[in-house]
């Protein structure tokens, strides 16, 4: 049986940095955005936080890799609850670039991917923006 979610009008707001940054932390996974020579690509990755800059593992000669470094990329990762039609996103937009062990061991953090094979590549993504807003029933 199909049961239709009820709809209740929102209100939406923005999120300051802080609350953004405050949310990428609480979260795991998050889908990283970047045009490629066939359009807009987005993939999803579990993350860390160091400071304001996101990390994630990956693996060599992937869409992610080949991108590192050739241009801006987006972070995006959300929340939403269908019943109360509340929720919120965060979205960061910087450059990404590969980070060695003495970096990794220099901020304590070592990212866990969820996905299977061999992640060997470590990537941070420095925001130079990150924008949220959230939406609340009223």
């Amino acid at each position: 049986m199909y049961l239709a979610a009820r709809w209740f009008p929102g209100h939406l707001t923005e999120l300051d940095r802080a609350e953004c940054v405050e949310l990428l932390e609480r979260s795991e996974v998050g889908r990283v955005a970047f045009g490629d020579p066939d359009g807009p690509l987005v993939m999803p990755v579990n993350h860390v936080m160091v400071d304001d800059r996101i990390v994630f593992r990956t693996a060599p000669r992937t869409a992610i890799a080949d991108h590192v470094g050739t241009g801006q990329v987006s972070y995006q990762i959300d929340e939403f609850d269908s019943y109360t039609s509340s929720g919120w996103s965060v979205l960061a937009r910087g450059s990404a670039e590969f980070v060695d062990g003495v970096w990794l061991t220099e901020h304590d953090l070592r990212p866990e991917p969820w996905a299977d094979g061999r992640r060997t590549l470590y990537v941070c993504i420095t925001p130079t923006q990150i924008t949220g807003r959230r939406v609340v029933p009223v």
